[in-house]
């Protein structure tokens, strides 16, 4: 005989797991701040490497300029450093907050998930130790 609050729970259970199950997985693999830590510096590459691709498009594109005043050049490198400083530490303060978050959302789902599977692994254990009487 099928149990239908057994089937309901379990259906639960793999939709939980499918929706959140592999980022919750993934994250549950590293400590908070190694989880942070490795995003922060995919964000550091990305973005230095942007950054510089900007600032390359934008000397392509005023070349004959630059080339007519190159002591203007030294100027605009202390601003473009600056600049870079300044997009990197608020760039690099989104992404620890947001993986922050997304760690600590991650645990809590997994934490939902081990008790319900844990609730459902006593529940029905029980249930299916008891003696089937008249059968």
């Amino acid at each position: 005989m099928l149990n239908e609050e057994k089937i309901k729970q379990m259906t639960e259970l793999a939709l939980l797991k499918k929706r959140k199950g592999e980022q919750m997985f993934e994250i549950d693999n590293y400590f908070k701040e190694d989880y942070v830590g490795k995003q922060m510096l995919k964000s550091f590459f990305v973005y230095t490497f942007c950054f510089l691709l900007i600032i390359v498009l934008a000397v392509l594109y005023n070349l004959e300029e630059l080339m007519s005043s190159v002591t203007t050049v030294g100027v605009f490198s202390v601003v473009y450093i600056v600049i870079y400083i300044l997009g990197l530490i608020a760039f690099e303060l989104i992404t620890y907050r947001f993986f922050s978050k997304k760690y600590d959302e991650a645990q809590r789902n997994l934490k939902v998930y081990n008790d319900r599977l844990n609730y459902f692994e006593k529940k029905f254990e029980n249930k299916d130790k008891t003696p089937n009487i008249g059968g």
